[in-house]
């Protein structure tokens, strides 16, 4: 199971709640793989995919209300993780008949969770705590 350091939280109720939703279905789904029950992957997958598409639309929406000035990066980011969403969904639609995908897909949604979070999203960081400090919110500039 994956789990997150408390230092990768990013002090913004919205997105860590977020993101620990894209977390506990990632576990979901590589626990049905683990469990040999791949033939889930197929259901769960879909959903995760469609909830991180959410999360980006949240996520942008965010960033653009607080004048983030990288936004536009931070979006084409994101569309390099729907372009890898695709591959994802390709590997759960065959993990059932073919274990190595069901290895592959556990890695790459672990690369896609981190892709997320590490990469991209810890560079915002500081910039969306400063605008909640400033707006005296926690929740969400």
């Amino acid at each position: 199971m994956v789990e997150l350091s408390p230092s990768f939280e990013m002090e913004c109720e919205v997105l860590d709640r977020d993101h620990k939703q894209l977390l506990r279905r990632i576990n979901d789904i590589i626990a049905v793989i683990d469990g040999e029950h791949s033939d889930e992957c197929a259901k769960l997958t879909p959903d995760l995919v469609n909830f991180a598409k959410q999360h980006f639309a949240r996520e942008e929406a965010l960033l653009t209300k607080v004048g983030y000035p990288d936004v536009k990066k931070h979006v084409e980011h994101h569309r390099a993780l729907d372009r890898k969403m695709e591959s994802i969904l390709n590997l759960a639609s065959v993990a059932d008949d073919n274990p190595l995908a069901g290895k592959k897909l556990k890695s790459e949604l672990v690369f896609f969770l981190m892709d997320d979070i590490i990469n991209a999203d810890l560079d915002f960081k500081s910039f969306v705590e400063d605008k909640q400090q400033e707006s005296g919110n926690s929740s969400g500039p």
